[in-house]
């Protein structure tokens, strides 16, 4: 009973595409039904609205408004092998009940269609007015688990989890003291605004950048002694505590050596496209180097930039995401274009 009223919860909310939908299409469906023509198979793809509900000959995977009439639904819950979706021999394991049911709603509401998450702008949840907004949403996904908001913290715990998430340090001794035992709304203001304010808030949000970034103070391979990219960690640090605008911080480690009159800052922020591996070995092939190096920033960018893995693309068309084969090398042909011999220590362009 208790699972069953779990699943209600889930299937009485409003289904999402992305979210909801996509998910299940991508897992089951993609590998044969998606954007890789080489390997469609029966002619259907189920990664656009178009191929999703095209005339096969009397009948169409997804009909809009009729989920009985859909042959998608037909195959996921037909108990004929020959005929099931996803097929015995895709090792793939059978649709649940629920995510039988979330289709059959998705196509019941009409099928909205939407593209990939990183596509699509972010949009505000209409929220409770009843207490802080984040509340609010934990209470949604803790309902879904049939669980309650915790009880409120003690000052000093609310404190250091701030203190932490913020600077990555704990709160001084003073700090407690300043805020009393029982602090107002003003008084965690000017807290908050204190632990933003601290050069240590810039080193600490720096801190997931970098990892995404692949930065490191070692070449990878077997010598360190020519990796100097500890300027470029220290202009995110700076980066963040001074809040630079996010175009700006695109623009300038894209192409910062491009702007006109470019500062040596801005010169420096395009070491972003340095923090790969480098390779000095006396037997590596400097072309060969060259070119991994060229890969690494396109799959470095398709992560951080688009939200997507384009590691894929580098053999064939994406089975689960939009992204072709020429899409990649159109991309690597960009980084293709930076002057360097590709080995570690060498004299590289203008860098």
């Amino acid at each position: 009973l208790c699972a069953i009223g779990i699943a209600g919860l889930a299937i009485s909310a409003e289904v999402d595409f992305g979210r909801d939908v996509r998910p299940i299409l991508s897992d089951n469906c993609f590998a044969c039904h998606g954007f890789d023509e080489g390997a469609r198979a029966a002619g259907l793809r189920l990664d656009q609205l178009d191929g999703a509900t095209e005339d096969l000959g009397g009948y169409a995977a997804v009909v809009p408004g009729k989920p009985d009439d859909s042959e998608l639904i037909a195959r996921i819950t037909t108990e004929d092998e020959d005929t099931l979706m996803p097929p015995p021999d895709s090792h793939k394991k059978r649709l649940d009940p629920q995510s039988i049911a979330l289709l059959r709603r998705w196509i019941a509401e009409g099928a909205p269609w939407g593209q990939h998450w990183s596509f699509q702008p972010p949009t505000k949840s209409p929220l409770s007015t009843d207490g802080h907004p984040i509340d609010d949403l934990v209470r949604r996904k803790l309902a879904t688990k049939n669980l309650n908001l915790a009880p409120r913290a003690a000052t000093h715990t609310l404190a250091r989890r701030l203190s932490f998430d913020l600077t990555g340090l704990p709160p001084t001794d003073a700090m407690i003291e300043q805020l009393g035992e029982n602090p107002s709304g003003q008084d965690w203001a000017r807290y908050i605004d204190g632990l933003i304010g601290s050069p240590h808030f810039g080193e600490r949000m720096a801190m997931w950048w970098l990892d995404g970034a692949r930065y490191s103070d070692t070449d990878g391979y077997q010598q360190d002694a020519v990796r100097t990219n500890w300027p470029w960690r220290d202009w995110v640090v700076s980066a963040f505590n001074n809040n630079m605008p996010f175009d700006q911080f695109t623009i300038q480690q894209f192409a910062g050596d491009l702007l006109p009159d470019a500062t040596p800052e801005q010169i420096l922020a395009t070491c972003f496209h340095r923090n790969h591996m480098n390779n000095g070995e006396g037997g590596r092939d400097p072309a060969e180097s060259r070119v991994d190096y060229v890969i690494d920033r396109v799959n470095t960018t398709g992560k951080l930039w688009l939200g997507l893995t384009l590691e894929c693309t580098q053999c064939h068309d994406h089975k689960f995401d939009p992204i072709s084969q020429r899409d990649y090398y159109s991309l690597a042909a960009y980084f293709d274009s930076i002057d360097e011999t590709g080995q570690a220590g060498a004299k590289a362009g203008p860098y």
